[in-house]
């Protein structure tokens, strides 16, 4: 099992141009073999920071996720819409535990 953890800030302005588009994402992401959650969260305490939680079921199933036509139109269009680079970091996991 993979987790992808994507944040990164708006520029001023942009931030209403990243949310539509983010929408636009969130349903084909999901419906994708593979995808366990695809999560889209806003900083309640600085509106323009994001951070995208993904769980998938393998690094593979990523990759394709990468490849699909909504990801890359995406992922084309955010580096004008952000300050700086993206965080991004994946964790491998080999199992969880849910805690009650």
């Amino acid at each position: 099992m993979l987790i992808l953890i994507a944040k990164f800030t708006t520029k001023p302005g942009c931030r209403e141009q990243l949310l539509d588009m983010a929408k636009d994402a969130i349903g084909p992401s999901r419906a994708e073999e593979g995808c366990i959650i695809y999560d889209f969260l806003q900083d309640p305490f600085n509106p323009d920071s994001f951070t995208f939680y993904e769980k998938w079921r393998s690094r593979e199933d990523l990759e394709l996720h990468f490849g699909e036509p909504h990801f890359k139109e995406f992922a084309e269009t955010v580096p004008d819409l952000i300050v700086g680079e993206p965080s991004l970091i994946s964790y491998e996991i080999a199992s969880e535990t849910e805690i009650s």
